[in-house]
């Protein structure tokens, strides 16, 4: 059992942490291990709208451009956040930003939260916004 308090403290954590998406053509399953899509679509991970939906669930939203899909059809869906490497949790805490290149002061990678594979949605026009959400709750 996780206590109320908890839950509500990693869902800030997950709000705080994990702040980009993207999307991909892969529709596998999803191995447990695996960090990143199958076949990511965007070049690089785009930042999310997150939004509080409770004291212990969170939406995470990201809308795409069909210019930006160039006539993909999408598969998958996943939340990514940098996060440090495991062994530089503690670096983390205690730590502050390094004034001089204005980043964190532990080495970081970037984490998949969650992916979600679909049926496949596309192609879409060029002027179509689409929006992928995927709501979290911590239980």
């Amino acid at each position: 059992m996780i206590t109320e308090e908890a839950k509500k403290k990693i869902n800030l954590f997950l709000q705080n942490f994990f702040l980009v998406g993207n999307v991909g053509v892969g529709s596998d399953a999803t191995n447990p291990n695996a960090n990143t899509l199958d076949v990511p679509i965007l070049t690089a991970n785009e930042t999310l709208t997150i939004t509080n939906t409770g004291d212990t669930s969170t939406d995470f939203k990201l809308v795409v451009l069909g210019s930006q899909l160039s006539a993909s059809v999408v598969r998958e869906f996943g939340v990514f956040g940098t996060l440090p490497q495991d062994n530089a949790f503690d670096e983390m805490y205690g730590g502050t930003a390094n004034p001089a290149t204005g980043g964190s002061n532990y080495a970081s990678e970037t984490t998949m939260l969650t992916r979600l594979s679909f049926e496949g949605l596309g192609p879409f026009n060029n002027s179509d916004e689409i929006t992928f959400t995927v709501s979290v709750e911590v239980e």
